[in-house]
């Protein structure tokens, strides 16, 4: 789908459309000498939403292009529905900007000329109602960016696609607006069955949305699996970065268990007997009594977060903590605590 362009009218009665299957096999991509991809191996089957995330600069954008057939690989190829390019056949694209022409908002979607098809502007209305764009007769290019990408993710869902890629598609959007578009359009695709790849740089939009995350690293995929599966490789320093801060504090595996503070805490995975580092996250250290079991410290700074406040603090034994904690335990600067692990799995790795 080309930028600006207005989108052709396709039925809008009938059943969903099943999604098309997309395989990416070895795709490569070089920028001035720098590899941006490198070897990627990714399948999105029929129906499902894989999302990309990554810190800036892993490639997230590019593969998206390369999917959507708006940049050309180095090396691989995309194959869409079994067939490779130019015989594949097109993926509309969301892209993080999009620039309309000098159109009213609903003549982007649907030519006056259009409108007397009854069910295509009724579906044209549904769809910007699902977004929550209210300025439909404002001139598209004097939309704010966030109304901006409400109308394009719109005029994508009116095509109707059977495989749909959105590259930070929600990005200039504040967080409550966000998240309810997030949702709209996330229960929208499963209700077709579009395949889609979700490019963003929000990990909390990553897990939300997806069958699958994929975490790229520098190009490579760090990481791949179920949002719960992903979430859990804290030992791994990649995907530890994008998907929230980990907390590592000292331990001792004995057997299926790891001693920390004081706890035995069942271990997540096989590990090696002795001395290791414990990864934690924030919402899984907690505030305790003073005589529990646990470790005393003293809280440097605390944050309050909306849901809930983020305290840092650092143990006796010189460990810096990060704790999520009720936003009704105000903790003051220099406060003394005593903190614990909750009774969940962990991770370790090994010292050194």
């Amino acid at each position: 789908m080309v930028e600006g362009s207005a989108v052709r009218t396709v039925p809008v009665d009938g059943p969903p459309r099943a999604g098309w299957p997309i395989r990416l096999n070895g795709i490569g991509r070089r920028r001035e000498g720098t590899a941006v991809l490198d070897d990627i191996h990714l399948e999105l089957p029929a129906g499902m939403i894989v999302a990309v995330v990554g810190e800036s600069g892993c490639g997230a954008s590019t593969l998206a292009r390369i999917v959507a057939g708006r940049e050309r690989p180095d090396r691989g190829e995309v194959r869409i529905d079994g067939r490779t390019r130019p015989d594949a056949p097109p993926v509309v694209a969301v892209p993080h900007r999009f620039s309309p022409r000098w159109r009213r908002a609903r003549d982007t979607i649907v030519p006056r000329a259009q409108r007397a098809h009854a069910e295509a502007h009724q579906e044209m209305e549904r769809l910007l109602d699902l977004v929550g764009l209210e300025h439909r007769e404002e001139r598209a290019r004097r939309l704010s960016r966030g109304d901006r990408q409400r109308l394009a993710i719109a005029r994508a869902l009116f095509a109707r696609p059977r495989a749909l890629v959105l590259d930070d598609a929600l990005s200039f959007l504040h967080t409550s607006a966000r998240e309810r578009v997030r949702d709209a359009v996330v229960r929208e695709l499963r209700r077709r069955g579009t395949t889609t790849l979700w490019a963003t740089r929000d990990t909390a939009e990553a897990v939300a949305v997806a069958d699958r995350v994929v975490v790229l690293h520098r190009g490579r995929v760090a990481a791949e699996g179920s949002p719960e599966q992903v979430y859990a490789r804290a030992a791994e320093p990649a995907v530890a970065a994008v998907l929230g801060p980990v907390n590592a504090v000292p331990g001792i595996v004995e057997g299926a268990v790891v001693d920390v503070w004081g706890q035995h805490v069942p271990l997540a995975g096989p590990a090696h007997d002795g001395h290791c580092e414990v990864l934690v996250r924030p919402q899984n250290v907690v505030l305790v009594a003073s005589d529990a079991p646990g470790m005393d410290a003293v809280v440097e700074e605390s944050t309050f977060l909306g849901s809930v406040r983020r305290s840092l603090v650092r143990t006796t034994d010189g460990s810096l903590v990060q704790v999520d904690h009720a936003v009704t335990d105000r903790l003051d600067d220099h406060a003394r605590v005593r903190i614990a692990l909750a009774p969940v799995p962990v991770t370790t790795r090994p010292l050194g």
